[in-house]
């Protein structure tokens, strides 16, 4: 998995994926951190989804390790 912030200085981005993401389907998701704590506009996010974005880094711990790559790989 990559993840990274970015802040674009215009509306056209581009990605360079490493090799072994070529052939593959991966999800691309884009949205504005400002929105996820925006709570003066009302969210713009529904809860379940705020609940996956704050889980997203802990469950990330056990996601990003060599015996999981391993579970997964014959999917």
């Amino acid at each position: 998995m990559i993840r990274t912030i970015i802040t674009p200085e215009q509306r056209n981005i581009s990605i360079k994926l490493p090799k072994g993401f070529v052939g593959k389907r991966i999800e691309v998701i884009a949205f504005a951190i400002d929105e996820i704590n925006d709570n003066q506009t009302g969210n713009v996010f529904s809860e379940p989804v705020q609940t996956h974005l704050a889980t997203e880094n802990v469950l990330a711990k056990d996601w990003l390790s060599r015996e999981e790559d391993i579970a997964w790989q014959n999917l």
